[in-house]
């Protein structure tokens, strides 16, 4: 018979803390390798300027999701209630400020610029798909746990 795990696993209940590591790192792993993948594709395809574009783009799409998901970490531990408001709002502004940015740069001549958006599209799947991937993974305790029982409390036996 295998030995019990030393703490909780994906599959078995975690703390908030412990989900909020586990996501952040079950998306941002697949997220890195896609991203390294588009610059050497970039590369190969378009040279220096594909390289430049597809890093450009690879650093901005995890800086942008890296951010986003660290406020709405935060916003999730202060307020609960508004997780969801917040986490919406800032997905959309996200989105709108990489569209933005694809337009804005669309006629650069410094970076290949189909690179610089194939990119940030790739990246941004892939951190979307591995975020409902790991959430649904995940069981997140409703109630955390506590370490001592109220000896005086009355129990349904």
């Amino acid at each position: 018979m295998p030995a019990a795990p030393d703490g909780p696993t994906l599959s078995g209940p975690l703390t908030s803390d412990q989900v909020a590591r586990a996501s952040l790192r079950l998306t941002v792993l697949p997220t890195v390798v896609v991203g390294v993948l588009a610059i050497v594709v970039s590369t190969i395809a378009a040279g220096s300027l594909g390289a430049l574009g597809a890093t450009l783009g690879f650093v901005i799409t995890i800086v942008f999701f890296a951010g986003g998901q660290y406020v709405v970490d935060k916003v999730l531990r202060k307020s609960p209630e508004t997780a969801m408001g917040t986490a919406l709002l800032v997905y959309m502004t996200q989105i709108l400020v990489l569209f933005v940015l694809i337009a804005v740069l669309k006629d650069a001549t410094w970076l290949n610029v189909k690179a610089f958006a194939g990119t940030i599209m790739a990246c941004t799947l892939t951190w979307l798909g591995a975020s409902v991937w790991a959430w649904n993974r995940t069981k997140v305790l409703y109630v955390e746990p506590v370490s001592t029982v109220d000896p005086d409390a009355e129990y349904d036996q």
